[in-house]
């Protein structure tokens, strides 16, 4: 990441020069940084051997509880260098992104090197997906509803038959390291597009990068749409920012464009200057030609649609960041938020409605219930952990309470200084809509954590590195201050953040390890089990609530996703009350079995109050129980099955159809509004950005969008009432 910043100029304000460390050539601090960020690489990567050999030991706080002390000392080191460098006299990018880099490796790349296997279950179903359109060719939303918005899993099979190559599990390995490198890019231009010193902007991208331990980065639709997400904001704020002002006052270097005409002098009271007159915190838009506009908002656009077509919960919150930039004047496409409101209105009214119809009381359920969504994702996940595992879990909450708090407080500091920002001030605060929409799963906190990141950390590491450029005349004239905010007057509090957040990381990323690591024996029992699914068959699995449960900790569905069943079954508190599950298996017929991994039953002890053991006592005593063979073993996982009579034949599957057509005789009349519309507001907002139409034209389009609108607004409405 690159930034301008007049700090780096020779001359300060007055033409004092600026001073250089004092004893010592330019080239040895930034020598003896590199030196110890490379001890602590080394210091974090030699161990991991013993990391490996321990997977099977953690206990409830996760990986952190096998990591050697020589790991933690190395990443800590790797922060220490990260907060030194921001203390030099002038920037060092080289030296800033390779340790920023190599803590980004450090953080979220750790299980890729220390693990065997790729990690978490939910990746193993996504690839299971995408082996199904892989094979045949459509998709099947009556098997799934994540089939009705199957972009992310077409664009994946389609990268699998250009390259030749159906192993997913290479992919799946390191894409959680390579999407949250490849974020540091488009944080960059982000945090560029701001008012703020160097040292501010650097800083902000490493809370970013540690603040980022929601987990939401294994290979899905999530993880390559929020990368999406992230492209979306710097696009609409590098093009489409705010425009560029006339000022009086001609500071040097692009950190310095104020935008207000007329300063106030030194008489001005200091709370009249911060309350009617404060200094934009954001740059403005970049110049561009009229094809590089119109070819910006075409790629908004396109990244938009891919991703309404690809994940259901990305798109609201492009919607709702780019309305709030527009309302408080940061984005000059007005219409643009309306765009894509229809585009996402029209996919899932007319694209996804396997997915609603029929659910239309469980989809709204928790339209507006802010409370209920809010608990049921917060305090709902300590339901059940052990006291060990609540530290996990209270140290997820507190780090995201620490960071949004650090935001709020580097907000009050900024504003303090006259300087607004109302930029990362959306970013922050527009996902917390989220918790209006539904529980998505209690995972609703998460993700608007997650959203919020971008705006939060800006401001958190303004808290730090208030001032912009330190020759910024304008702000001087404005705010009275004589002299900058040195940057060693913050450093032990910014390392002691930084430390503690990379260590912190470890318990919030990792906390729930012991459940979310695949282990070899795992994947060689699934493998098993596919080897028996010609004639399709039916897994039962242990769950703590089966009428809710519908994800469990193992790999699974990663292959033959219409030829095995997979049945939750309620896990017995009492290990050898296994009578029911027997009976239930008994009751599926031949071709059925019941399997129990270490991860599963980890989970059930570690987060649902099964007593400790509980996986050995039960293992035992499904192995004693009359009539129960095993199938498959070895130390990760068992199989179970029952004996069949001769000539006893595997009851089949139901079969995947395609999805029932529903239609209305509104269904057409929609179609043709939601085009026209479509048609209409594309093109006012390309006129925005030079595209010459007759003025006639121009006028009918505007005139057509409200009736248009309305007219889809209706249809919509009318059919969602009539096909739920």
């Amino acid at each position: 990441m690159t930034v301008r910043d007049p700090e780096t100029d020779r001359s300060g304000a007055a033409g004092t020069p600026v001073q250089h460390d004092a004893g010592l050539p330019s080239w040895q601090p930034t020598a003896a940084l590199a030196v110890i960020a490379a001890v602590g690489v080394a210091l974090f990567f030699v161990p991991l051997g013993q990391v490996t050999a321990a997977l099977g030991r953690m206990n409830s706080l996760g990986l952190i509880s096998i990591m050697p002390p020589a790991e933690l000392a190395g990443i800590a080191l790797l922060a220490l260098a990260f907060i030194l460098a921001l203390g030099l006299t002038r920037p060092k990018p080289v030296l800033l992104g390779a340790i920023l880099v190599a803590i980004v490796v450090c953080l979220d790349g750790v299980t890729a090197v220390a693990e065997p296997e790729p990690r978490f279950p939910t990746a193993y179903w996504i690839a299971g997906f995408v082996d199904y359109i892989s094979r045949t060719g459509h998709t099947a939303p009556n098997l799934s509803a994540y089939f009705s918005w199957p972009g992310f899993f077409e664009l994946v099979a389609l990268a699998e038959h250009i390259t030749g190559s159906h192993n997913l599990l290479p992919v799946m390995r390191f894409w959680p390291l390579a999407m949250d490198l490849l974020c540091l890019v488009p944080i960059a231009l982000i945090v560029n597009r701001m008012q703020a010193s160097w040292r501010a902007k650097w800083f902000a991208a490493f809370i970013f990068s540690v603040g980022n331990w929601v987990g939401q980065d294994y290979f899905s639709p999530q993880s390559f749409n929020y990368l999406l997400y992230l492209c979306f904001i710097a696009l609409l704020l590098i093009y489409f920012g705010r425009p560029a002002v006339a000022v009086r006052a001609a500071p040097r270097g692009d950190q310095a464009d104020y935008s207000t005409a007329d300063p106030p002098t030194a008489r001005t009271p200091r709370w009249r200057a911060i309350l009617t007159r404060p200094i934009p915190g954001d740059l403005p838009a970049v110049p561009a030609s009229r094809a590089r506009l119109t070819a910006a908002l075409a790629l908004i656009i396109a990244i938009f649609v891919f991703s309404t077509s690809s994940h259901q919960l990305t798109p609201f919150f492009m919607v709702a960041a780019c309305a709030g930039l527009v309302i408080a004047r940061r984005c000059r496409l007005r219409g643009l938020p309306v765009l894509l409101g229809v585009i996402f209105a029209g996919w899932v009214s007319f694209a996804a409605v396997p997915y609603w119809s029929g659910h239309i009381a469980d989809l709204f359920s928790g339209l507006g219930n802010l409370g209920a969504n809010l608990s049921g994702s917060v305090s709902g996940r300590m339901v059940g952990s052990t006291p060990l595992h609540t530290l996990v879990l209270q140290a997820r909450t507190g780090f995201a309470v620490a960071v949004l708090l650090l935001a709020v407080a580097g907000l009050v500091r900024r504003r303090r200084l006259a300087l607004d920002d109302r930029i990362p001030v959306v970013l922050m605060c527009v996902p917390f809509a989220g918790f209006g929409l539904q529980s998505y799963g209690g995972e609703i906190s998460l993700r608007v954590y997650m959203f919020a990141l971008p705006g939060a950390c800006l401001l958190a590491a303004f808290l730090f590195f208030p001032g912009p450029a330190r020759d910024d005349r304008a702000w001087r004239a404005l705010t009275g201050a004589t002299h900058d905010y040195r940057a060693w007057r913050v450093m032990p509090a910014a390392a002691v953040c930084a430390i503690a957040g990379v260590l912190l990381f470890f318990v919030a990323r990792y906390g729930n390890e012991a459940f979310e690591r695949t282990p070899p024996g795992e994947l060689s029992a699934m493998n098993y089990l596919y080897a028996h699914d010609s004639s399709g068959i039916r897994v039962l699995w242990l769950s703590e609530s089966p009428a809710v449960d519908n994800t469990p900790q193992m790999p699974w569905q990663y292959q033959d996703l219409s030829k095995t069943a997979y049945i939750p079954e309620l896990a017995p508190t009492n290990a050898a009350a296994v009578g029911s599950l027997v009976s239930d298996l008994r009751s599926m017929g031949p071709g059925s079995y019941l399997i129990t991994t270490t991860t599963q039953e980890a989970y059930l002890e570690q987060a649902a109050s099964y007593p400790a053991n509980w996986g050995q006592a039960f293992r035992a005593e499904m192995r004693s129980y009359p009539g129960v063979k095993v199938a498959f073993s070895n130390s990760d996982a068992v199989v179970y099955t029952l004996g069949s009579p001769a000539g006893a034949r595997v009851r089949p599957l139901s079969p995947v159809t395609a999805p029932a057509g529903r239609s209305t005789v509104w269904t057409p009349i929609g179609l043709v509004s939601l085009g026209l519309l479509l048609v209409a507001l594309g093109v006012i907002e390309f006129r925005r950005v030079g595209l010459s139409l007759p003025r006639r034209l121009s006028r009918i389009l505007v005139l057509s969008g409200f009736p248009l609108l309305a007219i889809f607004a209706f249809i919509v409405i009318i059919r969602f009432v009539l096909l739920s």
